[in-house]
């Protein structure tokens, strides 16, 4: 599996907010990090949200997050 790929187990009904820049401590997960940076950098960055209807594995990744690491 590439390096960049994380698999995560997703259950039914519960709201994931995944995260899209790389500036989480959290990876795959999104906290909140990107806010900050929008506001100095005037930037736009937002995670994914994903609300499965089945427990599901995914496989996520971001070219972001290798060049923030």
């Amino acid at each position: 599996m590439d390096a960049n790929i994380i698999r995560i187990k997703l259950k039914k009904g519960v709201k994931y907010s995944i995260c899209s820049c790389g500036f989480t401590k959290k990876l795959p997960f999104c906290d909140n990090q990107h806010r900050q940076y929008n506001k100095q950098n005037n930037c736009s960055y937002k995670s994914v949200k994903i609300i499965p209807s089945d427990n599901v594995d995914v496989d996520v990744s971001s070219s972001n997050w290798n060049e923030k690491k």
